[in-house]
């Protein structure tokens, strides 16, 4: 992550869970925990956690969630709504997981890769931190052309395209991809009123 997002982050977190709500719904965290099959006996990762709105969801289907988020004070957020749940907080970076190798049933993210410095390394460092036959599902931005996030929102990448998300997964060892069209949008409010861009939700499985 870049220092920009770091700086931004730590900027927005005491009222990021009202921000996102006026990006996207709760439909979306639904739509990824369905898409990762999570299950009662599963361990599963949350990259880029934030303040838990994924997480908060893993939380009530499988035995344990690590939280992962670059940000102290995002995860403070977190570990004041879920602390003493079956949630493990950690600090660190999505393209460098501290777990071991094989260690966890199921990653899910949602809005992550386009804050990742190198979204390819991210996403093999997800996989190797599945076990062989693992589930990732990742919902994030479809390309766009609005400039403007770059600088209000810390955004690195300005969404990504279909191809290149199969792409980028299929490089990092997954099989039974799936990239689709969610029927959410994420809406931001530009100089010249609201915009409306759509999202993706990807998914496959660690060969």
């Amino acid at each position: 992550m870049s220092r920009k997002a770091e700086k931004y982050f730590e900027e927005v977190s005491g009222s990021w869970d009202a921000l996102r709500k006026s990006f996207y719904g709760d439909e979306v965290r639904d739509a990824v925990l369905a898409a990762a099959k999570v299950l009662p006996s599963d361990t599963v990762l949350d990259v880029g956690a934030g303040t838990g709105f994924l997480t908060e969801g893993a939380a009530k289907i499988a035995r344990r969630v690590i939280a992962l988020d670059f940000s102290e004070t995002m995860t403070g957020e977190s570990r004041m709504k879920l602390g003493g749940r079956n949630v493990e907080f950690k600090i660190g970076n999505v393209e460098q997981i501290p777990l071991r190798d094989a260690s966890v049933d199921a990653v899910i993210g949602n809005m992550i890769l386009h804050h990742c410095l190198n979204p390819d390394i991210a996403v093999r460092d997800m996989a190797r931190v599945l076990v062989p036959g693992g589930r990732l599902a990742l919902s994030d931005l479809q390309q766009h052309n609005y400039e403007f996030l770059r600088k209000e929102h810390a955004d690195r990448w300005l969404g990504f395209d279909v191809p290149q998300v199969r792409s980028m997964l299929a490089r990092a060892g997954f099989g039974e991809i799936r990239v689709e069209a969610l029927e959410s949008c994420c809406s931001s409010t530009a100089e010249h009123g609201q915009v409306k861009i759509p999202m993706f939700l990807a998914s496959g499985r660690r060969r």
